[in-house]
C-alpha cells in the first residue's frame, strides 16, 4: 500500500473523484442561476499542543471534497465561475497539525478547482513592481456590487439567544461596511441535491454500513455477564477501524438494562449483568457517509420468555416496515405501521395496558453524510434515498429496552436492506453470541 499525500487532510477513508463534486457545484450553481454562493466551511482554531480531530461541513464537503479547515467556497453562477479561498499556509502551525493544501495552482490540479486563491490579502511582483492581490473579503465586496446585490449561503433562521454561524458573523460583520445586498438562504436547494444518493454514494454507504456490521460481530463476540458496557464501546471502534472506517457516525451506545430504555443514552459506563439485554446502537463512517444499526443483545447469550415474546413482537413490527417500504410512502407512514403492531398484539405491560405507548420515537430517519440526513417524517419516499428502520418498545419498569434497526435503500419498485446480512431472529442472535 502506498503513503498517502497528507496534505488535503485525509480524514476521510475515501473521497469521490473531484469531477463528482464539481458536477454537483454546477448543478448548485445551475439551480440559483444568480448572485453570488458562498459557503463556509467548519473552522479549526487549534493552537500549538491542541489535539482534536477534524470533521468537514458535510454541505460544504458535500459540495467539495475538500477537508481542508477554514476554507471557503465561491460561486458565481452567470459567470460560471468557481473559487476556493484557503489560508496562507503557515510552517509553524503545520508543525502541529501537519501540511496543508494552500492557495495555487498545484492545490488547484489536486483539488480540482479552476482557482484555489488566499482568503488573505497578499502581495506579487510584476514586472519589478510589487502589486496587492485582494484577500476573500475585498473579492466578495466587489463581486456583490456587479452581480445583483444577492449573497446565498447556509443562512438558517435563529432563535433568541442561539449562537451565531460563520455565515451570520461574517454577514453582520459585512453590513456595517456595505448595507446595499439581500442574504439569501439556500440550504434548501442543497438538502434537495443530498436526499438522493448517487451510485457513488450508495458504494461508500455500502461500506460504512459492512464496517458497523463487524462492529456488531465485535460486540456480541465481547458481551458476558459481568464485563463493562465501555469494554464493548472499545470492541466496536477497534472493529470499525480494522474494516477501514475512518471512526463513528455518532457516540456509540450500549445500554444495558435500564440504561437500554433511554433512546440516546451514551455514558457507556455501566456493567452488563446476568439476565438483562443490551441495546446496542452503533455506526460506522466510511467516506464521510454514515452507517447505522441497531441489534438487541441478551447479556447471557439466551433471551428469557418475557424477553424473547417482546423481542420477537419488535422484529414482527421491524419486518412488516420492511415489507411494506417503498416509493410514495411516508416515514410516518410506516410508524403507524409498527405502531400498529404493537398497540394490537395481546401482550401487555405489567399494569395490563397496551403496549404501544412505549413506541416513543419515529419510525427512522433519513441517512447519509450526517447520520440524521436531510428529509423528515413527511416527505414522499423516492428512489435513492437511503432511511432507517428501527422500532422499538422501552418499558422503564422492567428495565427492558429493545430496538432493531436495519438501513434501507428505496428503489423503483420497493427497498433494499442494505443491512440484511446481519441477524436479527433469535435463533440467529443466539447462535452468533455463542460464537
Amino acid at each position: 500500500m502506498e503513503k498517502r499525500d497528507m496534505r488535503g487532510g485525509n480524514y476521510s477513508a475515501e473521497l469521490e473523484a473531484p469531477s463528482v463534486y464539481r458536477q454537483r457545484r454546477r448543478d448548485l450553481a445551475r439551480s440559483i442561476g444568480r448572485g453570488v454562493i458562498v459557503i463556509w466551511g467548519n473552522g479549526d482554531d487549534r493552537g500549538a499542543g491542541d489535539v482534536g480531530t477534524f470533521r468537514q461541513n458535510s454541505d460544504f464537503y458535500y459540495l467539495t471534497g475538500v477537508e481542508l479547515p477554514n476554507a471557503i467556497l465561491v460561486l458565481r453562477p452567470a459567470e460560471e465561475e468557481e473559487y476556493l479561498f484557503l489560508p496562507p499556509r503557515d510552517p509553524d502551525v503545520e508543525q502541529w497539525t501537519g501540511p496543508k493544501w494552500g492557495p495555487g495552482e498545484e492545490a488547484e490540479e489536486a483539488l480540482g478547482f479552476d482557482h484555489v486563491d488566499s482568503l488573505s490579502p497578499s502581495q506579487i511582483t510584476l514586472e519589478a513592481r510589487i502589486r496587492p492581490v485582494p484577500g476573500f473579503e475585498s473579492r466578495l465586496q466587489a463581486w456583490l456590487s456587479s452581480d445583483t446585490a444577492e449573497l446565498f449561503t447556509i443562512y438558517p433562521a435563529l432563535s433568541r439567544g442561539e449562537e451565531l454561524g460563520p455565515a451570520h458573523r461574517f454577514v453582520s460583520g459585512l453590513r456595517e461596511r456595505m448595507t446595499s445586498f439581500a442574504v439569501r438562504d439556500c440550504s434548501g436547494e442543497i438538502a434537495e441535491m443530498r436526499i438522493r444518493k448517487t451510485e457513488g454514494e450508495i458504494a461508500l454507504m455500502r461500506r460504512a454500513v459492512a464496517a458497523t456490521i463487524e462492529g456488531h460481530h465485535a460486540a456480541a463476540a465481547t458481551l458476558r455477564p459481568g464485563i463493562a458496557e465501555g469494554a464493548v464501546d472499545g470492541a466496536i471502534y477497534a472493529a470499525f477501524r480494522a474494516a477501514g472506517a475512518e471512526g463513528l457516525a455518532f457516540p456509540s451506545i450500549v445500554g444495558s438494562g435500564f440504561n437500554a430504555t433511554t433512546l440516546h443514552y451514551d455514558q457507556n459506563v455501566d456493567v452488563c449483568t446476568e439476565g438483562e439485554l443490551v441495546v446496542v446502537d452503533i455506526g460506522a463512517r466510511f467516506g464521510y457517509y454514515c452507517g447505522d444499526l441497531t441489534r438487541t443483545y441478551p447479556v447471557n447469550g439466551s433471551f428469557s420468555p418475557r424477553q424473547r415474546e417482546l423481542y420477537e413482537l419488535v422484529l414482527e413490527a421491524h419486518d412488516r416496515v420492511a415489507e411494506a417500504m417503498k416509493p410514495g410512502l411516508t416515514l410516518f407512514d410506516l410508524r403507524k405501521i409498527a405502531y400498529g403492531v404493537f398497540e394490537d398484539s395481546p401482550l401487555r405491560d405489567s399494569k395490563g395496558e397496551r403496549l404501544g405507548q412505549y413506541f416513543i420515537h419515529g419510525l427512522g430517519h433519513h441517512l447519509g453524510l450526517d447520520a440524521h440526513d436531510p428529509g423528515g417524517d413527511h416527505l414522499k419516499l423516492e428512489p435513492g434515498m437511503v432511511i432507517t428502520n428501527e422500532p422499538g418498545l422501552y418499558i422503564p419498569d422492567e428495565a427492558i429496552g429493545i430496538r432493531i434497526e436495519d438501513d434501507h435503500l428505496l428503489t423503483a419498485t420497493g427497498n433494499e436492506s442494505l443491512s440484511a446480512e446481519l441477524p436479527t431472529r433469535v435463533e440467529e442472535i443466539e447462535k452468533m453470541m455463542a460464537g
